[in-house]
């Protein structure tokens, strides 16, 4: 009759043992919670012609996956009256989580001083889906190349770059 008590008790007592390890979650942090930021220098690169007013981004998911977006585009990561003017650069920490991308879209000032989106010209074609990855490290440096366009007659990013770590 003792083993048949045993059994149960020793199953008891592992529950207890187990459930007393996972309710200590909270006072460990988690290191992939440290990488759901990443922080970004992003220059408007100096043969650019136009100055940036506007960057907003949505998730695309993780990198290397093909993800139709269902968030909403951000509001503008500048803020009020900051803006990048050819060969500038700013700061900032965006939540994207490691191994994951965002795609950003940009608005400009056209130079006499109206506020384009590039994508709201009608027939823009520009490059588009432009990514912010967060991989290879917890930094990154994106920049976009803005021009105007005497083929498509409207302003539009004709080159980008995106790479790990922070560019001097």
């Amino acid at each position: 009759m003792k083993k048949w008590i045993a059994k149960p008790v020793i199953l008891l007592l592992a529950t207890m043992i187990a459930t007393s390890f996972t309710s200590c979650e909270g006072l460990f942090p988690d290191k992939e919670e440290e990488e759901d930021t990443l922080y970004v220098k992003f220059m408007n690169e100096s043969a650019s012609q136009y100055t940036i007013t506007t960057i907003q981004i949505r998730p695309r998911g993780p990198v290397m996956e093909e993800q139709t977006p269902t968030d909403n585009w951000s509001s503008n990561l500048l803020t009020a009256n900051q803006t990048i003017p050819p060969g500038g650069h700013v700061f900032f920490t965006l939540d994207i989580p490691s191994g994951h991308w965002s795609e950003y879209r940009l608005g400009v000032d056209d130079g006499e001083g109206n506020q384009i989106m590039l994508h709201e010209q009608t027939n823009y074609s520009g490059m588009d889906n432009l990514p912010i990855t967060h991989w290879g490290g917890d930094t990154r440096t994106v920049s976009p190349t803005i021009v105007w366009s005497n083929d498509a007659n409207m302003i539009v990013v004709t080159g980008w770059s995106d790479w790990t770590g922070i560019d001097d």
